[in-house]
Protein backbone atom coordinates (compact mmCIF):
# COMPACT_ATOMS: atom_id res chain seq x y z
CA UNK A 1 0.00 0.00 0.00
CA UNK A 2 0.82 3.41 -0.34
CA UNK A 3 2.62 5.05 2.63
CA UNK A 4 0.26 8.04 3.03
CA UNK A 5 -2.53 5.31 3.50
CA UNK A 6 -3.39 4.94 6.88
CA UNK A 7 -6.55 2.72 6.43
CA UNK A 8 -7.97 0.56 3.53
CA UNK A 9 -11.05 -1.06 3.50
CA UNK A 10 -13.29 -2.90 0.61
CA UNK A 11 -17.05 -2.04 2.36
CA UNK A 12 -19.22 -2.62 -0.95
CA UNK A 13 -20.10 -5.70 -2.41
CA UNK A 14 -18.92 -7.98 0.15
CA UNK A 15 -20.39 -9.69 3.17
CA UNK A 16 -18.06 -9.09 5.31
CA UNK A 17 -15.93 -5.79 4.96
CA UNK A 18 -12.46 -6.32 4.76
CA UNK A 19 -9.05 -4.49 4.92
CA UNK A 20 -7.06 -4.06 1.70
CA UNK A 21 -3.17 -5.12 2.07
CA UNK A 22 -2.01 -4.01 -1.85
CA UNK A 23 -2.51 -1.15 -4.28
CA UNK A 24 -3.63 -4.09 -6.88
CA UNK A 25 -7.20 -4.31 -4.81
CA UNK A 26 -7.50 -0.26 -5.12
CA UNK A 27 -8.79 -1.05 -9.08
CA UNK A 28 -11.75 -2.44 -7.14
CA UNK A 29 -14.96 -0.10 -6.24
CA UNK A 30 -16.60 0.17 -3.15
CA UNK A 31 -13.70 0.64 -0.96
CA UNK A 32 -12.45 3.32 1.28
CA UNK A 33 -9.10 4.99 2.30
CA UNK A 34 -8.16 7.44 4.63
CA UNK A 35 -4.79 9.02 4.30
CA UNK A 36 -2.24 10.85 6.15
CA UNK A 37 -2.71 14.73 4.80
CA UNK A 38 0.58 15.69 5.82
CA UNK A 39 2.39 13.37 3.20
CA UNK A 40 3.57 14.99 -0.03
CA UNK A 41 2.73 12.04 -1.53
CA UNK A 42 -1.00 12.20 -0.96
CA UNK A 43 -0.73 15.19 -3.19
CA UNK A 44 0.75 13.54 -6.04
CA UNK A 45 -1.77 10.66 -5.37
CA UNK A 46 -4.55 12.89 -5.87
CA UNK A 47 -3.25 14.46 -9.12
CA UNK A 48 -2.57 10.87 -10.41
CA UNK A 49 -6.39 10.06 -9.76
CA UNK A 50 -7.35 13.01 -11.75
CA UNK A 51 -8.84 14.68 -8.81
CA UNK A 52 -10.09 18.41 -9.90
CA UNK A 53 -7.53 20.58 -8.69
CA UNK A 54 -10.34 23.10 -6.55
CA UNK A 55 -11.24 19.42 -4.94
CA UNK A 56 -7.67 18.55 -4.43
CA UNK A 57 -7.00 22.73 -2.81
CA UNK A 58 -10.44 21.61 -0.38
CA UNK A 59 -8.53 18.52 0.70
CA UNK A 60 -4.89 19.97 1.24
CA UNK A 61 -6.07 23.38 2.83
CA UNK A 62 -4.31 23.70 5.92
CA UNK A 63 -7.56 25.26 7.65
CA UNK A 64 -10.75 25.61 6.52
CA UNK A 65 -14.43 25.61 8.43
CA UNK A 66 -16.88 22.81 7.63
CA UNK A 67 -18.60 22.66 4.51
CA UNK A 68 -19.88 21.10 2.04
CA UNK A 69 -19.08 21.25 -1.37
CA UNK A 70 -20.99 19.06 -4.86
CA UNK A 71 -18.87 17.87 -7.43
CA UNK A 72 -20.97 16.72 -10.17
CA UNK A 73 -24.15 15.09 -10.30
CA UNK A 74 -23.20 12.43 -7.21
CA UNK A 75 -20.17 13.40 -5.80
CA UNK A 76 -19.24 15.45 -3.33
CA UNK A 77 -16.70 16.92 -0.40
CA UNK A 78 -17.41 17.34 2.51
CA UNK A 79 -15.21 19.08 5.39
CA UNK A 80 -16.02 17.86 8.64
CA UNK A 81 -14.78 18.86 12.28
CA UNK A 82 -14.31 16.90 15.71
CA UNK A 83 -13.38 17.54 19.01
CA UNK A 84 -9.50 16.71 19.40
CA UNK A 85 -8.69 14.18 21.84
CA UNK A 86 -5.12 13.33 21.45
CA UNK A 87 -2.61 13.52 24.24
CA UNK A 88 -1.76 16.88 25.41
CA UNK A 89 -4.46 18.44 23.09
CA UNK A 90 -7.65 20.73 23.93
CA UNK A 91 -10.81 18.80 22.90
CA UNK A 92 -11.84 21.90 21.65
CA UNK A 93 -8.47 22.27 19.69
CA UNK A 94 -10.87 20.95 17.00
CA UNK A 95 -9.38 18.34 14.44
CA UNK A 96 -10.20 18.22 10.73
CA UNK A 97 -11.65 15.16 8.89
CA UNK A 98 -11.64 15.79 5.04
CA UNK A 99 -14.12 13.50 3.23
CA UNK A 100 -14.14 12.86 -0.62
CA UNK A 101 -17.13 10.59 -2.06
CA UNK A 102 -18.12 9.08 -4.80
CA UNK A 103 -20.09 6.24 -6.01
CA UNK A 104 -17.39 4.32 -5.89
CA UNK A 105 -15.20 5.06 -3.19
CA UNK A 106 -15.15 7.42 -0.42
CA UNK A 107 -11.10 9.02 0.48
CA UNK A 108 -10.89 10.57 4.06
CA UNK A 109 -8.14 12.64 5.18
CA UNK A 110 -6.55 14.11 8.43
CA UNK A 111 -3.15 15.56 9.46
CA UNK A 112 -3.87 14.72 13.24
CA UNK A 113 -4.71 11.14 15.00
CA UNK A 114 -8.86 11.00 15.08
CA UNK A 115 -10.46 9.25 17.45
CA UNK A 116 -13.48 8.50 15.45
CA UNK A 117 -11.54 7.37 12.42
CA UNK A 118 -10.30 4.53 15.35
CA UNK A 119 -13.74 4.03 16.60
CA UNK A 120 -15.04 3.21 12.58
CA UNK A 121 -12.16 0.70 11.96
CA UNK A 122 -12.32 -1.02 15.10
CA UNK A 123 -16.00 -1.80 14.48
CA UNK A 124 -15.17 -2.87 10.69
CA UNK A 125 -12.50 -5.22 12.39
CA UNK A 126 -15.10 -6.46 15.00
CA UNK A 127 -17.43 -7.15 11.98
CA UNK A 128 -19.77 -4.48 13.34
CA UNK A 129 -19.22 -1.93 10.75
CA UNK A 130 -21.74 -0.63 7.76
CA UNK A 131 -22.13 -2.40 4.61
CA UNK A 132 -21.65 0.42 1.85
CA UNK A 133 -19.21 3.34 1.91
CA UNK A 134 -22.43 5.73 2.02
CA UNK A 135 -23.00 3.75 5.38
CA UNK A 136 -19.50 4.31 6.11
CA UNK A 137 -19.98 8.26 5.98
CA UNK A 138 -23.22 8.15 8.18
CA UNK A 139 -21.32 6.17 10.39
CA UNK A 140 -18.47 8.71 10.92
CA UNK A 141 -20.96 11.27 11.37
CA UNK A 142 -22.30 9.52 14.19
CA UNK A 143 -18.78 8.63 15.28
CA UNK A 144 -18.11 12.25 15.35
CA UNK A 145 -21.20 13.13 17.59
CA UNK A 146 -20.21 10.69 20.37
CA UNK A 147 -17.15 12.13 20.60
CA UNK A 148 -18.35 15.73 20.82
CA UNK A 149 -21.33 14.80 23.60
CA UNK A 150 -18.29 12.91 25.47
CA UNK A 151 -16.86 16.33 25.69
CA UNK A 152 -19.86 18.43 26.64
CA UNK A 153 -21.20 16.03 29.20
CA UNK A 154 -18.66 17.08 31.65
CA UNK A 155 -19.43 20.83 31.05
CA UNK A 156 -22.89 20.26 32.18
CA UNK A 157 -21.96 19.02 35.30
CA UNK A 158 -19.58 21.89 36.08
CA UNK A 159 -22.01 24.70 35.12
CA UNK A 160 -24.64 22.29 37.64
CA UNK A 161 -22.46 23.00 40.17
CA UNK A 162 -22.23 26.51 40.31
CA UNK A 163 -25.25 27.38 42.04
CA UNK A 164 -23.37 28.94 44.73
CA UNK A 165 -22.97 31.99 46.42
CA UNK A 166 -19.51 32.60 46.49
CA UNK A 167 -16.91 32.17 44.08
CA UNK A 168 -12.64 31.36 44.36
CA UNK A 169 -10.70 32.99 41.93
CA UNK A 170 -10.05 29.50 41.21
CA UNK A 171 -13.59 29.03 39.79
CA UNK A 172 -13.98 31.97 38.22
CA UNK A 173 -10.84 30.83 36.28
CA UNK A 174 -12.34 27.22 35.43
CA UNK A 175 -15.89 29.38 34.40
CA UNK A 176 -13.86 31.65 32.15
CA UNK A 177 -12.09 28.33 30.50
CA UNK A 178 -15.39 26.44 29.68
CA UNK A 179 -17.26 29.68 28.49
CA UNK A 180 -13.68 29.73 26.41
CA UNK A 181 -14.33 25.90 25.24
CA UNK A 182 -18.23 26.11 24.31
CA UNK A 183 -17.88 29.22 22.14
CA UNK A 184 -14.95 27.45 19.93
CA UNK A 185 -16.95 24.61 19.55
CA UNK A 186 -19.94 26.19 18.64
CA UNK A 187 -17.40 28.47 15.89
CA UNK A 188 -17.07 24.91 13.53
CA UNK A 189 -20.03 23.09 14.84
CA UNK A 190 -23.09 25.56 13.43
CA UNK A 191 -21.45 25.44 10.02
CA UNK A 192 -20.99 21.90 10.00
CA UNK A 193 -24.40 21.87 10.97
CA UNK A 194 -25.24 23.94 7.64
CA UNK A 195 -22.79 21.43 5.49
CA UNK A 196 -24.98 18.63 6.59
CA UNK A 197 -28.29 20.44 6.18
CA UNK A 198 -26.93 21.41 2.35
CA UNK A 199 -25.58 17.49 1.92
CA UNK A 200 -29.66 15.79 2.81
CA UNK A 201 -30.88 19.17 0.37
CA UNK A 202 -28.69 18.19 -2.32
CA UNK A 203 -30.51 14.19 -2.30
CA UNK A 204 -27.82 12.68 -3.52
CA UNK A 205 -29.14 9.28 -5.43
CA UNK A 206 -26.84 7.39 -3.81
CA UNK A 207 -27.81 8.47 -0.42
CA UNK A 208 -31.79 8.33 -0.97
CA UNK A 209 -31.74 4.61 1.50
CA UNK A 210 -29.80 6.40 4.21
CA UNK A 211 -31.83 9.59 4.51
CA UNK A 212 -33.29 9.09 7.83
CA UNK A 213 -30.07 7.86 9.17
CA UNK A 214 -28.57 11.31 7.68
CA UNK A 215 -30.84 12.96 9.22
CA UNK A 216 -31.23 11.89 12.84
CA UNK A 217 -27.24 12.83 12.78
CA UNK A 218 -28.26 16.70 11.57
CA UNK A 219 -31.08 16.10 14.51
CA UNK A 220 -28.21 15.13 16.96
CA UNK A 221 -25.79 17.98 15.48
CA UNK A 222 -28.33 20.04 15.92
CA UNK A 223 -29.26 19.47 19.66
CA UNK A 224 -25.61 19.43 20.53
CA UNK A 225 -25.33 22.65 19.06
CA UNK A 226 -28.32 24.11 21.01
CA UNK A 227 -27.28 22.32 24.26
CA UNK A 228 -24.00 24.15 23.69
CA UNK A 229 -25.97 27.86 23.24
CA UNK A 230 -27.79 26.55 26.41
CA UNK A 231 -24.45 26.58 28.26
CA UNK A 232 -23.14 29.49 26.94
CA UNK A 233 -26.33 31.05 28.23
CA UNK A 234 -26.14 29.50 31.56
CA UNK A 235 -22.16 30.82 32.00
CA UNK A 236 -23.55 33.95 30.85
CA UNK A 237 -25.91 34.34 34.24
CA UNK A 238 -23.44 32.64 36.38
CA UNK A 239 -20.89 35.37 35.03
CA UNK A 240 -23.33 37.64 35.82
CA UNK A 241 -24.10 36.96 39.47
CA UNK A 242 -20.43 36.93 40.08
CA UNK A 243 -20.42 40.19 38.41
CA UNK A 244 -23.36 40.94 41.07
CA UNK A 245 -21.87 39.03 43.66
CA UNK A 246 -18.65 41.52 43.56
CA UNK A 247 -20.69 44.69 42.83
CA UNK A 248 -22.43 43.85 46.45
CA UNK A 249 -19.00 43.33 48.19
CA UNK A 250 -17.89 46.56 46.76
CA UNK A 251 -20.62 48.64 47.37
CA UNK A 252 -20.74 46.91 51.26
CA UNK A 253 -17.45 47.80 52.18
CA UNK A 254 -17.45 51.83 50.72
CA UNK A 255 -20.55 51.89 52.82
CA UNK A 256 -18.59 50.47 56.43
CA UNK A 257 -15.62 52.93 54.68
CA UNK A 258 -18.46 55.92 54.53
CA UNK A 259 -19.76 55.08 58.22
CA UNK A 260 -16.53 55.28 59.65
CA UNK A 261 -15.04 58.30 58.17
CA UNK A 262 -18.97 60.03 59.21
CA UNK A 263 -18.26 58.66 62.98
CA UNK A 264 -14.62 59.92 62.79
CA UNK A 265 -14.97 63.29 61.22
CA UNK A 266 -16.43 65.03 64.45
CA UNK A 267 -14.03 63.84 66.37
CA UNK A 268 -10.85 64.00 64.55
CA UNK A 269 -12.18 68.11 64.43
CA UNK A 270 -12.98 68.26 67.70
CA UNK A 271 -9.13 66.93 68.65
CA UNK A 272 -7.77 68.71 65.83
CA UNK A 273 -9.25 71.69 67.88
CA UNK A 274 -8.09 71.25 71.03
CA UNK A 275 -4.36 70.32 69.89
CA UNK A 276 -4.20 73.86 68.97
CA UNK A 277 -1.04 75.08 71.44
CA UNK A 278 -2.09 78.52 72.25
CA UNK A 279 -3.43 80.23 75.31
CA UNK A 280 -7.05 80.78 75.73
CA UNK A 281 -8.03 77.09 75.05
CA UNK A 282 -10.66 76.15 77.59
CA UNK A 283 -9.15 73.14 80.29
CA UNK A 284 -5.70 74.08 80.17
CA UNK A 285 -5.04 75.35 83.53
CA UNK A 286 -7.73 72.63 84.93
CA UNK A 287 -6.28 68.76 85.73
CA UNK A 288 -9.50 67.13 85.21
CA UNK A 289 -10.35 68.69 81.51
CA UNK A 290 -8.54 65.53 79.28
CA UNK A 291 -10.47 63.13 81.16
CA UNK A 292 -14.16 65.44 80.27
CA UNK A 293 -13.07 65.66 77.35
CA UNK A 294 -12.29 62.09 76.55
CA UNK A 295 -16.02 61.31 78.00
CA UNK A 296 -17.28 63.91 75.83
CA UNK A 297 -15.66 62.30 72.70
CA UNK A 298 -17.13 59.13 74.08
CA UNK A 299 -20.42 60.58 74.08
CA UNK A 300 -20.74 61.98 70.80
CA UNK A 301 -18.97 58.65 69.39
CA UNK A 302 -22.07 56.55 70.86
CA UNK A 303 -24.88 59.18 69.72
CA UNK A 304 -23.48 59.12 65.88
CA UNK A 305 -23.64 55.46 66.22
CA UNK A 306 -27.09 55.96 67.62
CA UNK A 307 -28.36 58.10 65.24
CA UNK A 308 -26.84 56.16 62.25
CA UNK A 309 -28.93 53.25 63.39
CA UNK A 310 -32.32 55.45 63.90
CA UNK A 311 -31.59 56.45 60.21
CA UNK A 312 -30.90 52.65 59.27
CA UNK A 313 -27.43 53.41 58.51
CA UNK A 314 -25.82 50.36 59.97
Amino acid sequence: MHDFIVEAWQVDDVENPFALTSNQQLADRGYWLHCNRGSPLFEQWLTDEGVDESVRASLLASDTRPRFQQIGKNSFFLNLRGVNLNKGKEPDDMLTVRLLYSPQRVITCSQQRSRAIESLVNALKRGEGPQSIEGLIIELLSQLNDKIDSVIEPIEAFIESQDIDTFSKEQVSEISLQHRKLLRLNRFLKPQGYALSALAKNQIITFEAHQVSLATQLDTLQRIVDTIDFFIAQIEVINNRIAHLNSEVMNRNTYLLSIIAGVFLPLGFLTGLFGINIGGMPGVENSSAFYWFCGALTGIGLFEVYLFRRLKFL
